[in-house]
């Protein structure tokens, strides 16, 4: 331990034998600022812990750190607490059956997460203590049935940014708790950040967002009618902004709920000979546009108010069925003018 010095430490474990099994850990209690620190793991059955994969340390606490983690090859686990102010810390897992797990507390911290493998479990946390002005980076390439979990716990202007690409039955979970968060959350991808090499289908993403001036994106795109893709947003909160758009052959289920006001929704299906379905439950000054196209439509949507608000623009084209429901309350000033297009 050295504290209030430079450190840079470059730790580089290089395991290529092609008849040895090699086990490798690296437990870590880290308290100090100004820390440089390069892990690179190489081969089978790595760790570094805990939080908790499996048991003890991988501790860091300090100021102004850099702290990189590569891990490559199988069974690998990570998972490590940080906390203090401009960090910059990255993990990098390449093979399969990896575990991370990162939590990190402070303010003006950078994570950055990248994957390549299947049946990834992947936990990314900032903040307890109104943690503010922090940035996640979560990419998954290349696998099926991971499960994503990423997690504003208390914090404000924060920026959540989570990607998964080329896979199918994935879930993506998003929490968070604070104001002024932007996040985003992409499967395959497009709009337009293009990417979109072969999605397979059958993925998730969830939201449930706890408070104010929040604004949400979720991108799903082209599953080649292998499975479907299903957004659910839960929000409670004033003044979010909510974009949600799903692509691509396959079912499409889009599921809004927000508990707020002054919100913006802008939910977009686009099929080719599936259902598209959307349900949409929202309180107080809305604004609401809908578009679905190709396959069977239905679309529900609950605008409630009473003093006013709420402007609807839903589009259903294509050559089948078209279903709306609407539900509304709004006793005007000035408010409700709903317009409702089928082709």
């Amino acid at each position: 331990m050295i504290i209030g010095w430079v450190q840079k430490v470059i730790i580089v474990l290089l395991l290529s034998s092609p008849t040895i099994s090699w086990a490798n850990d690296i437990y870590m209690d880290q308290v100090g600022d100004q820390l440089d620190l390069d892990i690179i793991q190489d081969g089978q059955n790595n760790s570094i812990r805990s939080l908790n994969t499996l048991n003890g340390d991988a501790y860091i606490s300090g100021n102004n750190k850099t702290f990189a983690v590569t891990q490559q090859g199988n069974n690998n686990r990570a998972g490590f607490w940080t906390h203090g102010g401009n960090q910059v810390i990255s993990l990098t897992q390449k093979g399969n059956s990896n575990v991370s797990a990162i939590d990190n507390h402070g303010n003006n911290n950078d994570m950055s997460i990248t994957i390549e493998g299947d049946s990834n479990v992947t936990h990314t946390e900032i903040g307890n203590g109104n943690d503010i002005n922090n940035n996640i980076t979560v990419t998954i390439d290349d696998g099926d049935s991971n499960t994503l979990y990423t997690e504003v716990q208390n914090g404000s202007t924060n920026t959540i940014d989570v990607q998964i690409h080329g896979q199918s039955n994935n879930i993506n979970t998003v929490t968070v708790n604070g104001n002024n968060n932007n996040i985003k959350a992409w499967q395959g991808k497009h709009e337009d950040g293009t990417v979109d090499n072969n999605e397979t289908g059958d993925n998730d993403v969830y939201w449930v967002v706890v408070g104010n001036s929040n604004t949400l994106e979720s991108y799903q795109t082209d599953d080649n009618n292998n499975g479907g893709q299903h957004i659910a947003n839960y929000i409670t909160g004033d003044s979010n902004t909510v974009k949600h758009t799903q692509r691509g052959a396959g079912n499409h289920e889009g599921y809004i709920e927000i508990n707020g006001d002054s919100n913006t929704v802008e939910l977009s299906q686009r099929g080719n000979t599936d259902n598209q379905f959307a349900d949409i439950v929202l309180d107080d000054g809305h604004d609401v546009n809908v578009f679905q196209r190709y396959a069977d439509h239905t679309a529900n949507i609950d605008l409630t108010n009473a003093g006013g608000a709420y402007t609807l623009d839903l589009d259903q084209t294509a050559t089948t069925n078209q279903t709306y429901n609407l539900i509304g309350t709004c006793t005007n000033a000035n408010g409700c003018g709903v317009t409702v297009v089928q082709n």
